[in-house]
């Protein structure tokens, strides 16, 4: 069972077949006191994944000037299992110009222990019922291009492909593309 402050965004049809130990994921906002944790999924992702195109890991002072650009328009969720952070998702500023203000890019990080296991979709329903309330019109989100679990994520929560940017990202000793998802709210 997952348990979150919100409600309307559909789960989309999953296997619920590995599920959860104690079957309760709290999804929450997060609190600055998440944040080693969080840096700690981050980095898992900066040193072994193309999830990020960061190449060194964040210290800790570099991700709490992150942390301070969440909350209110810009929430930071965070999913809790047996008191433990998991994972977490974010509505980000789209390229900071006014004309965007309506725009915001999602970000979606699961630890590595933990995926597979729907926490991923319900951080996304989350992130995508505060989207709706704060009234947003629409949620980019920029995948690298052979991250196929993201991408199928996104589309199971109706995200249209709308581009490529092809080898703008260099990371493992091979260059990346991007791929933007668009989703229309």
């Amino acid at each position: 069972m997952i348990s979150s402050s919100q409600d309307g965004f559909p789960m989309p049809e999953h296997d619920n077949e590995k599920g959860f130990p104690d079957g309760k994921v709290l999804l929450r906002d997060a609190h600055a006191e998440d944040t080693p944790r969080i840096l700690e999924i981050y980095n898992d992702a900066v040193l072994n994944t193309t999830a990020t195109f960061e190449l060194n890991p964040q210290t800790l002072e570099q991700r709490m000037k992150w942390f301070s650009n969440h909350g209110g328009r810009f929430p930071l969720v965070v999913a809790e299992l047996e008191h433990e952070i998991v994972g977490y998702c974010s509505l980000s500023s789209f390229r900071g110009s006014s004309g965007y203000a309506s725009t915001v890019e999602s970000s979606v990080y699961v630890h590595k222990d933990f995926r597979q296991r729907d926490i991923a979709s319900a951080l996304m329903v989350e992130i995508l019922n505060r989207a709706r309330q704060l009234k947003y019109h629409a949620i980019v989100a920029c995948i690298a291009g052979g991250n196929d679990s993201s991408v199928r994520l996104h589309e199971r929560f109706g995200f249209k492909f709308s581009g490529r940017l092809e080898e703008v990202g260099l990371k493992f000793g091979e260059w990346q593309d991007d791929v933007f998802y668009v989703l229309l709210i």
